[in-house]
């Protein structure tokens, strides 16, 4: 009876439909009705009853990120919208990458240059190694003298020079006689002993030889050879020198080529976790500078708000306890994951962050809720306000059955909480209740949900 009292003091806050409510025949009747009505519903589930939602605040994604560009330039295109899902390396945004491109092939030109360069000094390296060999087998023969085939080619040389000297003599003497005689002109003469002084410097050259290599090389050729193969070695430390010297601009010309590449790759705007595009700064045509905010990525499987509570009521809460949210008609249970240290500045509050499951994603960052600190664990039904109809005498909810609206009468308690009443008998948990719609619904009147009509 206290609970018929209640419900007769606020029966104004309803309005009513009074030819709907009139009598049980209309009813009857309009079960017959092949029209569905569309109506909304909500399933009934045992709820905490002694919380006190007197804090709110603004939910927001618990995983969220912030895309910013690695590069500066013209935004030239965005490939994604709020709402829309992307995993982690997803272009979002292209710059124009003409100026990377560019210096990309500047860089590629460079490395090929370098490449040459290095080339160039290998075979300068080749060069001077060989040169020490030559050297070197110089110095080797010079110190051992000469070998037993140098020696006799050099005898068989002094031996021909010799015959031919003594030949080319012999004619030079009888040249000599005729042209006494006025038999021969003084030119053929004179060439007679041309060819005589010839043969007898290359005898002396051939004699030099054969002495050579008879007594051994002299200090003078000892100190050539020596001097040859020094400057040898010292031209092959140059050779290493200018090797080492286009080596090391060849891999600065690699790096240059990466850092170009670098370049050229930070023109597209990746993602950098999976997750759904929650807010998007970046517009088509603007320019845009390193650092610069583009895109937050984020997930909305779990959601959190922080609570400003008074820092006089901070020690009821504590890290793992439950708190009521409230969002329409909905409620949902959070979890204390943060009680920060210090006040906030102006307010004489202290932040609380609480975490919020939302499997269904039908909770969206931004929406506000309000909270309230679980503080035992008396639960019970609560339906909206709305839900509830009465005809004067008791008042009656719609259950959706099978497509049906089923009239069902309940007893309500004593308490109203944030507009919904708490039901005593008449429904269980797991039951689906009409919540908007219900008053033009009659008894079997056929219904369908909003989010079916919606699909259809």
């Amino acid at each position: 009876m206290k609970g018929r009292c209640l419900w007769l003091a606020i029966a104004a806050v309803f309005t009513l439909s009074l030819t709907a409510c009139s009598s049980g025949n209309d009813g009857e009747t309009a079960a017959a009705n092949a029209n569905s009505a569309v109506v909304e519903v909500m399933q009934v589930k045992q709820e905490p009853l002694n919380t006190a939602y007197d804090l709110s605040g603004t939910l927001q994604s618990a995983d969220s990120a912030t895309v910013t560009f690695q590069a500066s330039g013209e935004i030239k295109q965005t490939l994604v919208e709020v709402g829309d899902k992307v995993k982690e390396g997803d272009v979002l945004a292209v710059l124009d990458d003409a100026p990377a491109r560019i210096g990309l092939e500047q860089a590629k030109s460079g490395v090929a240059q370098a490449k040459g360069q290095v080339s160039a000094a290998e075979a300068g390296l080749a060069q001077a190694e060989a040169q020490i060999h030559s050297a070197e087998a110089n110095l080797s023969t010079v110190k051992k003298g000469a070998s037993e085939q140098q020696l006799a080619l050099a005898q068989n040389q002094v031996k021909q020079a010799e015959d031919a000297y003594n030949k080319i003599k012999a004619d030079t003497d009888r040249y000599q006689n005729l042209y006494a005689q006025g038999l021969i002109s003084l030119n053929e003469y004179e060439q007679s002993q041309i060819q005589l002084k010839n043969a007898e410097n290359t005898l002396d050259s051939a004699q030099k030889q054969l002495e050579e290599l008879t007594d051994g090389a002299t200090d003078e050729q000892l100190k050539a050879a020596k001097a040859g193969l020094e400057q040898a070695q010292s031209g092959k430390q140059s050779a290493l020198a200018s090797k080492a010297q286009a080596e090391a601009g060849y891999q600065n010309a690699l790096a240059s080529q990466e850092q170009a590449e670098l370049a050229l790759s930070k023109t597209k705007l990746t993602a950098t976790v999976s997750g759904t595009i929650l807010e998007k700064m970046a517009v088509a045509g603007q320019a845009a500078a390193a650092g610069n905010p583009a895109f937050v990525i984020g997930s909305t499987a779990e959601l959190q708000v922080l609570l400003p509570v008074q820092d006089s009521k901070i020690s009821a809460w504590k890290k793992g306890q439950k708190v009521d949210m409230a969002l329409g008609n909905e409620t949902r249970t959070g979890t204390v994951t943060r009680v920060y240290p210090q006040t906030n500045a102006g307010t004489g509050t202290i932040s609380v962050e609480v975490s919020v499951p939302n499997p269904k994603k039908d909770w969206f960052p931004g929406q506000v809720v309000k909270a309230g600190l679980q503080v035992s664990d008396q639960k019970g039904i609560l339906i909206p306000a709305e839900a509830v109809i009465s005809n004067g005498q008791e008042p009656y909810v719609f259950r959706a059955v099978g497509g049906k609206a089923v009239k069902t009468t309940v007893e309500l308690g004593d308490e109203i909480i944030e507009n919904r009443f708490r039901i005593l008998s008449g429904l269980q948990e797991g039951d689906v209740v009409v919540t908007a719609g219900a008053e033009g619904l009659f008894d079997g009147y056929a219904i369908v949900t909003a989010e079916d009509a919606a699909n259809d």
